[in-house]
């Protein structure tokens, strides 16, 4: 069963990642996040056996079992935001001003979905939607970042060192979205672990109140078949996702993509956990795929801590009509 779940912050939200330059936050929440922070919320509810149960079952990729989660993306009001599909000019490659086409990083859902025509009045700097997007209280988009200068204290020489936190702050009716895909033997247990993740928050300083959501839930009828299929979460090719074993794999299942690392640390630890390649949401693809949940487990990690770590990487597709006719 299908679901949408729309989510409204009471405050700011983090959710960053440590590079060698600083910590960077992003407005959007990627599907691997948002299921390691639903699977501590479930462990919290059921256990460490059962959740060891559930990362097993929902590997199995069977219907009864089945648990995928896309990505969380901009919606403003009622409208509900994709990303782009790589590749895709929309039949406006002849349009009088052809930089406003460059600039459009998200979709309304609906022109993806119904195949909806679209026009040049139709951009709204990087939306792309057939109403006005509009965001009110001063704010340019649906999110403003800021960051915050903060003092660190070496734990080895007690030295203070400055950083900076990135709090992203969200404009008056907007907020998040997701689709939630949940077999019927796990229905019960994954809405419940939701709301506790409501109550807990998402991200980092949430004693502080960052991360603090409320959300609502609405089952939703999404296409089955379609031209191709566009990725609402980062993948990880499973083997049977693929026939050619050499480095054309991307060239093989996708017709556009984008591939980033993803890495950070693990929660509650100063372990990070090991680096992955995945290809990024908006990603297009010749048919469907399943992806599959990566060990990351660093070196030793599990004798310290007494547990192992997952990358969720299985693949949320949008089947569309594509070939620039969205």
């Amino acid at each position: 069963m299908d679901y949408r779940v729309k989510i409204r912050f009471k405050g700011p939200l983090h959710i960053g990642f440590i590079d060698g330059v600083g910590e960077v936050s992003e407005g959007m929440v990627h599907a691997d996040t948002l299921f390691s922070a639903l699977v501590c919320a479930y462990s919290k509810l059921f256990g460490s056996e059962k959740t060891a149960e559930l990362i097993e079952n929902i590997s199995d990729n069977t219907e009864e079992t089945e648990l995928l989660i896309s990505s969380a993306f901009y919606y403003v009001g009622d409208k509900y935001f994709l990303p782009r599909p790589k590749g895709e000019n929309f039949n406006l490659e002849k349009i009088s001003q052809p930089k406003k086409l460059k600039k459009i990083k998200f979709v309304d859902e609906e022109i993806v979905t119904k195949n909806i025509a679209v026009e040049e009045k139709d951009i709204h700097g990087q939306f792309l939607s057939k109403s006005e997007v509009q965001f009110s209280n001063g704010f340019e988009g649906p999110v403003e970042i800021f960051e915050r200068p903060r003092a660190g204290i070496n734990r080895i020489n007690s030295k203070s060192n400055l950083y900076y936190f990135s709090e992203v702050h969200f404009a008056p009716n907007c907020g998040l979205w997701f689709y939630l895909r949940v077999g019927k033997e796990l229905k019960e247990e994954i809405l419940a672990s939701l709301k506790l993740l409501a109550d807990e928050g998402l991200g980092g300083d949430r004693t502080y109140g960052f991360g603090n959501f409320e959300y609502k839930i609405e089952e939703v009828q999404l296409p089955v078949v379609g031209d191709k299929y566009l990725l609402l979460s980062p993948y990880i090719p499973s083997k049977n996702d693929y026939t050619n074993e050499s480095k054309e794999i991307a060239k093989e299942i996708s017709d556009a993509y984008e591939l980033k690392y993803r890495t950070g640390y693990i929660f509650g630890t100063d372990q990070k956990a090991k680096r992955v390649v995945m290809f990024t949401e908006g990603s297009v693809f010749k048919k469907p795929v399943r992806g599959k949940i990566l060990d990351i487990t660093p070196d030793g990690f599990e004798k310290t801590y007494g547990y192992r770590v997952y990358r969720y990487g299985k693949a949320f597709l949008l089947p569309f009509k594509g070939g620039n006719n969205v």
